[in-house]
């Protein structure tokens, strides 16, 4: 008898999914490219003293991102410089600055040439992995880089420096 029932409730499940249903359940197995190759190209940097983290910086580089030809459905300009996604979590900051305090980040030794704060809604920020509600995000332009390598540092005159290195990718 619960057989019965069982396999009755199971057939009228499975009879009610529409087609709509079954795409959307289709969409969960499709590669979200953008997101896959941010994931490969992203890094974590902490700024520890006292068993404590002080300072935690993501950095995803951007140039590979959106320089491969399947993320086109959303694009990003990265021409003329090297990019990156950063987010910035500082321990007792409201304002989660980089390069304030003390704070500093740097590219093979150089200096940005531009960083954007960006808002809540970016969205970029949908498309990019490890985010969080408590870092502020930037979108920061280095000068163009040559060699293979690209050496990111964040620093702190407290609390030293952590390195992340990246490596560029051949178009």
């Amino acid at each position: 008898m619960y057989k019965k029932i069982l396999l009755l409730s199971s057939f009228l499940i499975l009879a009610g999914c529409s087609s709509k249903e079954s795409s959307n359940i289709s969409q969960l197995f499709n590669k979200d490219e953008i997101y896959h190759i941010s994931l490969l190209n992203t890094q974590k940097a902490q700024l520890i003293a006292s068993f404590e983290t002080k300072a935690l910086l993501t950095a995803t580089y951007l140039n590979p991102v959106f320089t491969n030809k399947k993320t086109k459905n959303f694009s990003v300009d990265v021409s003329g410089g090297e990019y990156f996604f950063v987010g910035v979590y500082i321990n007792g900051s409201k304002t989660n600055r980089f390069d304030e305090k003390g704070y500093s980040l740097t590219l093979n030794g150089m200096k940005p040439i531009e960083v954007k704060k960006l808002d809540k809604d970016d969205p970029l920020r949908y498309e990019m992995p490890m985010v969080d509600n408590w870092s502020t995000y930037y979108k920061v332009k280095f000068p163009e880089v040559q060699g293979d390598t690209l050496t990111l540092v964040f620093e702190s005159d407290r609390f030293g420096k952590d390195i992340l290195t990246f490596k560029k990718s051949k178009n």
